[in-house]
C-alpha cells in the first residue's frame, strides 16, 4: 500500500473520524483541545493535509468515546458492511 496522503484508505480514514466526531457532538475546536493541538490541525487532518498518526487516531476515538478497534472494522467492512 502506498504510504501517500491521498491513498483511498485514508479518505475513508478521514471521513469516518469526521464522521465520529461529528457524531460525539464535538466541534473542531472542542476537537482540537481534546488533542492539545490546534484548530487548524484538526481542519488539515480532515481535509487530509496531515497524516493520522496511530495515537493521535486512538486519542481521537478516546475523545469521542468510540473504541478504536470497533472503528478500524467499520472502516475495513467499507459502507456496505461487506469485508473488503
Amino acid at each position: 500500500m502506498s504510504a501517500s496522503l491521498y491513498h483511498a484508505n485514508y479518505d475513508d480514514l478521514r471521513a469516518l473520524l469526521r464522521s465520529v466526531r461529528v457524531k460525539a457532538g464535538l466541534t473542531q475546536v472542542q476537537m482540537a483541545d481534546a488533542l492539545g493541538v490546534g484548530q487548524s490541525y484538526v481542519s488539515k487532518l480532515e481535509r487530509g493535509e496531515n497524516f493520522v498518526d496511530v495515537l493521535l487516531y486512538a486519542r481521537w476515538c478516546q475523545a469521542c468515546s468510540a473504541k478504536p478497534g470497533v472503528l478500524l472494522d467499520e472502516l475495513f467492512r467499507g459502507p456496505a458492511g461487506l469485508e473488503s
